[in-house]
């Protein structure tokens, strides 16, 4: 087999070697280098697992027949981190003393999601749980600019900012007399 293909990172990896030229049956190895973290190659010379590490990967494979006759060739895999993507792209301002309850997702990766903060201050009065939810009763005003961070279950991360303007509770209304 002369190339091999390049992958997304998380992702199922399968395929067979085959060679020629030789006779039949072979076995294959790997003779240098490392196939891509998380696959698996077995004597048949199949190749499978799920991608566990971004990276470029160069091994060379042996392909052996029943005569003992060898022969080599060298691969080059990439495999892609994935892009993490937040959504929503924007929240919404809010008000002291109004409840606020917004939900941040992520794609892209592999999941499940972990999400923190990782810059700047939400407003006071909020807290972003592990699972993307911005919850609670503002309690002081002014414009908030924070950096929320998704890291999903390979470690691969995605970010957005974000600016959220809590304004201030309006007065009551007059009483009617």
């Amino acid at each position: 087999t002369p190339t091999l293909p390049d992958a997304p990172l998380g992702t199922d990896y399968a395929l067979s070697l085959a060679a020629a030229g030789g006779i039949a049956p072979y076995t294959f190895a790997v003779t240098a280098g490392a196939l891509p973290t998380g696959v698996v190659m077995d004597a048949g010379g199949n190749m499978s697992g799920t991608t566990t590490a971004a990276g470029t990967f160069n091994f060379t494979v042996t392909a052996t027949d029943s005569g003992g006759y060898t022969g080599s060739q060298g691969y080059t895999v990439l495999i892609q981190a994935a892009t993490l993507l937040l959504a929503p792209a924007t929240l919404p301002d809010g008000t002291v003393g109004t409840a606020y309850a917004e939900t941040i997702t992520a794609s892209g990766g592999t999941g499940p999601y972990a999400f923190a903060v990782s810059a700047g201050s939400l407003p006071t009065g909020l807290v972003l749980d592990g699972g993307g939810g911005l919850s609670g009763t503002p309690t002081a005003t002014g414009t908030f600019n924070f950096t929320v961070t998704a890291t999903d279950s390979l470690g691969q991360t995605g970010d957005q900012a974000y600016t959220v303007a809590i304004a201030a509770a309006p007065p009551p209304p007059p009483p009617i007399v």
